[in-house]
């Protein structure tokens, strides 16, 4: 047997960079974590230091082959995941001209609003399969031309956070078909840059790196990045996916029908399919995962993100931010939330803090309490915000299945199953029975799996499954449609504050 057996899968996300080594088996070895912020500096920003993500990376890696010395020179390759919609500007010279501007980033909200009134933006979406919305790099090209023209004067390159860290690993760039799907720049039909789009945006095909499959593979690192990881020069790099496509594949839920639900910061729902399915409406993605298979569904803006906002309104003295601090507030928040009943006593939250992706697409929706009372106490509080972040995803998973068909199972992830509560809300809301997946960072499984041939395999089965209570199936039926024609107002009074400002 071939002594370079071991794998290593990268996942950048939004908030730390996490490094899995497996053995041959996909046995999960060791794994590490390596954290950074988020810069917010004013209203609707989002960014990040590519460079300190850069070094989270050759730190996660480092730190795996620090505690495994005897397996650094049996490394087959590193495959990569990464989040979604970042975009980063580079001058002539490869010099940061901007930091990582990411998926949360609000701040060209006007200009997609601007963009859906003046152009055909269903046709947009028709050919990228990427709902026009401020997250994607589309909007943020179009709002750095117009807020920043002298830096958008200087770009030579606009690239995203994995394709700065490979081309500081290999020299090149390049970036994958799955990440690339979800630019708003991607003509998905024919795998590559559409030209009438990049026209639109003002830029140029050479200013983005070559589009290449999910499988590509480099013959080696750089000698000086490979010291830094404490890893064979002659290691393989594979380019990996998108996180979220990833993790259907590291979860398991690659057949028709099967559904992963994601509830982290934000949350995501995903099915795969073996062609391309668009919505009418525009309002689900579609992404590629690898050869003949597309991953359609709809991301949220507002999932444990809304639990550690309500962490910080109940408990201000809190060390908010810091993670020990949070779970502990969070048990506290559970404990509230499970002496209320099914609904909250007619108490209802929508989620909409950090405006909304899917259902909505509206940058500048506002969350809201409805139906508060002197009656209503902290723990209504706490199960409201928990229903309302579920409802929101309940209505992507109809829209999901008008257009791809039922769902068959849900197979569920996330920091949202470390409170027993809210993933008992997720079977009795859906009705459905949740898998738990035996699954260990599944956008990492996913990419070592694109690395090896896209198999799933025994890593991926259940582990735990929670059924529905009927009890609470019942209630929240009569709940959900109440909620969600109630959510249509909400819109409106949004939309009135936008106006008034």
């Amino acid at each position: 047997m071939n002594d370079k057996q071991y794998t290593i899968g990268v996942d950048i996300g939004t908030t730390s960079t996490k490094a899995v080594l497996y053995d041959p088996y996909l046995n999960v070895l060791d794994s590490t974590n390596e954290g950074y912020d988020v810069i917010q500096l004013e209203d609707g920003m989002a960014e990040q230091n590519p460079e300190a993500i850069l070094q989270a990376v050759l730190a996660a890696v480092r730190g795996l082959m620090d505690k495994n010395k005897e397996l650094s020179d049996k490394i087959r390759f590193l495959s990569f995941s990464s989040a979604m919609h970042s975009v980063i500007f580079l001058d002539k010279n490869q010099d940061l001209l901007t930091n990582c501007i990411i998926w949360a980033d609000n701040r060209s909200a006007d200009i997609v609003k601007q963009l859906k009134e003046t152009t055909d933006w269903k046709a947009l979406y028709k050919k990228t399969g990427t709902p026009v919305h401020s997250m994607t790099p589309l909007s943020k090209v179009l709002w750095l031309k117009e807020t920043r023209p002298e830096v958008f004067a200087q770009t030579e390159k606009i690239i995203g956070i994995k394709e700065y860290v490979l081309h500081k690993l290999t020299g090149e760039f390049k970036v994958d078909y799955s990440l690339a799907s979800a630019t708003g720049l991607f003509n998905i039909h024919r795998l590559e840059w559409d030209e009438d789009i990049l026209a639109m945006a003002g830029i140029d095909k050479s200013s983005l790196p070559e589009t290449v499959d999910v499988t590509h593979t480099w013959e080696g690192i750089d000698t000086d990045a490979a010291r830094q990881m404490h890893i064979a020069p002659d290691t393989i790099l594979v380019i990996g996916a998108s996180d979220g496509c990833l993790s259907n594949l590291g979860v398991g839920a690659v057949d028709t029908g099967e559904t992963a639900i994601t509830i982290g910061t934000s949350g995501a729902i995903r099915m795969v399919t073996d062609r391309i399915v668009l919505d009418p409406e525009g309002r689900t993605f579609c992404y590629y995962l690898s050869k003949n298979r597309w991953v359609i569904g709809g991301a949220v803006n507002n999932g444990g993100n809304v639990m550690s906002w309500l962490s910080s309104v109940l408990y201000p003295n809190g060390v908010y931010g810091e993670s020990e601090q949070f779970l502990s507030e969070l048990d506290q928040m559970n404990r509230l939330a499970e002496k209320v009943p099914a609904g909250a006593d007619k108490l209802f939250f929508y989620p909409y803090i950090n405006g909304e992706r899917a259902p909505l697409w509206d940058p500048e929706a506002k969350g809201s309490y409805v139906g508060l009372s002197s009656f209503h106490k902290s723990g209504h509080m706490v199960r409201a915000a928990m229903e309302g972040a579920l409802f929101n995803l309940y209505k992507v998973w109809e829209i999901i299945q008008e257009v791809g068909g039922p769902s068959t199972s849900i197979k569920a992830t996330g920091g949202f199953l470390n409170s027993a509560l809210w993933k008992q809300m997720l079977a009795d809301i859906f009705g459905q029975t949740v898998y738990l997946p035996e699954e260990f960072e599944s956008s990492c499984l996913g990419a070592v799996l694109i690395g090896l041939d896209g198999t799933v395999n025994e890593s991926t089965a259940q582990k735990d499954a929670l059924q529905p209570n009927p009890e609470a199936v019942n209630e929240y039926r009569n709940i959900i449609p109440l909620y969600q024609k109630m959510g249509a107002h909400i819109r409106e009074m949004n939309n009135l504050l936008t106006e008034h400002n």
